[in-house]
């Protein structure tokens, strides 16, 4: 069996040896020039077979570079204000919206009759203030097209993209925005965010279509380095193809 690459990783075979009467293979995974694990297979074992056997140790060095994106978005950030029109007598709840801003009037407090509808949030601390139905639905309209204009300009957060950590795989002259300081990525670079094995899992073909070329035209650019076929990939489409899986947005 011969040595093999998937995704960023390269499978290498070593020495040979017979564990319980089975001739077996060391199977070496690098990352670079980094060793992470190795296991010894039956020298039958296919290369899914080894790829799964490793599935563990990938598992474990993509948790080791994901957390500190994950810390990123606080709890608090992810629990919005919830607001509801509710029916005093009924209980009935008529209506409600994610709240985009303070909203003046809310006060501690439970609701009683002397109005027939009011306002409450959903989340401690519990509020409440007295409102009409004409009101809250003025009051829907402008905290929903806030929150349109917010979604539609703001990026998420590193920590709610899945896959904004691989940029920490990157070096920086290859992810730089100054086409002055930018490097064309490497086949192993690129292998990072796409391809067989790739942490983004998208194929070659997907990324094509997401880039606008056709398959055969990109693989010129995934070919090794060194191959008679091989193509550097220009700055635009490189960045269009972080920017369309998500790992590193442009403003």
């Amino acid at each position: 069996m011969q040595d093999f690459q998937s995704g960023a990783f390269e499978y290498r075979a070593g020495q040979c040896a017979t564990l319980a009467g089975v001739p077996s293979i060391k199977w070496v995974l690098y990352y670079g020039h980094e060793q992470l694990a190795w296991h010894y297979l039956p020298e039958t074992a296919a290369r899914s077979e080894i790829r799964e056997e490793f599935s563990g140790d990938i598992s474990d060095f993509e948790r080791r570079h994901q957390p500190a994106a994950r810390r990123a978005v606080s709890a608090d950030a992810l629990s919005p204000m919830f607001v509801q029109l509710v029916e005093e007598a009924s209980g009935r709840v008529l209506g409600g919206f994610e709240a985009e801003a303070p909203i003046a009037g809310l006060a501690s407090g439970l609701i009683d009759d002397r109005w027939p509808t009011w306002l409450v949030t959903t989340t401690r601390p519990l509020m409440s203030m007295p409102m009409g139905m004409d009101e809250f639905e003025r009051l829907a309209a402008a905290h929903n097209a806030v929150r349109r204009v917010r979604a539609e300009m703001t990026p998420a957060p590193a920590a709610l993209r899945p896959h904004a950590w691989i940029a920490g795989l990157l070096p920086g002259h290859v992810l730089s925005l100054d086409a002055d300081e930018w490097r064309a990525p490497t086949a192993w670079e690129i292998r990072h965010v796409v391809g067989e094995g790739s942490f983004t899992g998208v194929t070659g073909a997907k990324a094509a279509a997401l880039v606008g070329v056709l398959p055969q035209s990109f693989r010129k650019y995934t070919a090794a380095d060194g191959a008679a076929s091989r193509q550097n990939m220009s700055f635009a489409m490189w960045h269009l193809l972080l920017h369309r899986l998500d790992v590193q947005r442009l403003s």
